[in-house]
């Protein structure tokens, strides 16, 4: 942290906001990317830029956040290739919908495969390497691990809350995000980070990553309060992300 001594107000909350699961619909903070449909459908959209779904406007490559509420699912994607879209979901992280259901899958290297999501996450196995692709142990796994951060913008008060979701290859950024605020004397919506895209590469290509800084706590206790009641909300009621099948585009 840049600042290591916390406002008072702070204090009485740490260890709040780092996880949670649950069913509110939010907009999203999407990082476009070369396949993103903002890019054919607006003139001022550009690759590596975050965009706010709710306004359809772009927010810049660099953003200061506070992580207002984090919880995390898994999700069976149905392959791009296949028409893609969602074949069932894990939104506690352990109860796949729809449970003991079999779905046959043609992959992009043309083969069939049949995937089953028992009743549990653990059950299915679909979260182990090599049950994308069985005769191949080496695939990933079937289903994806997805973070969602609800964030809002302390330089941008104005802008409504907005939800990243990390997966695939941001799953590491993801995790080392979580495991810093873990350790901070503060609760995760009383601390700012400085959210930048960066391009990365994968056997598929190049494409934009995340990268988090952690820059200092909030100051701004009228802010820090109403970040506090969201907490208190997302905790209550749940987060149901918006446009969630839109994600597997990310």
């Amino acid at each position: 942290m840049a600042k290591t001594r916390l406002p008072a107000f702070l204090q009485d909350h740490a260890g709040l906001g780092s996880l949670g699961v649950g069913d509110v619909e939010m907009p999203r903070l999407k990082l476009l990317q070369a396949s993103s449909p903002e890019l054919t459908e607006f003139n001022h959209a550009k690759q590596g830029e975050f965009w706010h779904s709710l306004i359809d406007e772009p927010i810049g490559s660099t953003v200061r956040i506070c992580p207002i509420y984090i919880d995390w699912r898994f999700i069976l994607w149905r392959p791009r290739e296949a028409g893609g879209g969602i074949l069932a979901r894990a939104d506690d992280g352990k109860h796949w919908a729809p449970a003991d259901s079999e779905f046959t899958v043609k992959l992009k290297s043309g083969d069939e495969v049949k995937w089953r999501t028992a009743r549990t996450v653990a059950a299915s196995g679909l979260t182990k390497r090599g049950s994308y692709n069985p005769s191949d142990p080496n695939s990933p796994p079937a289903a994806t691990r997805m973070y969602s951060i609800v964030c809002s913008f302390p330089d941008r008060q104005d802008l409504p809350p907005a939800v990243v979701t990390l997966q695939r290859t941001a799953i590491k950024v993801a995790t080392k995000l979580i495991d810093q605020l873990k350790v901070l004397r503060a609760p995760s919506f009383g601390v700012i980070l400085e959210m930048a895209s960066f391009k990365d590469k994968s056997p598929s290509g190049e494409f934009y990553n995340y990268a988090f800084e952690i820059f200092g706590p909030v100051e701004d206790k009228a802010f820090y309060e109403e970040n506090f009641a969201q907490y208190r909300f997302f905790i209550e009621q749940g987060l149901k992300v918006k446009d969630l099948e839109g994600a597997q585009e990310d």
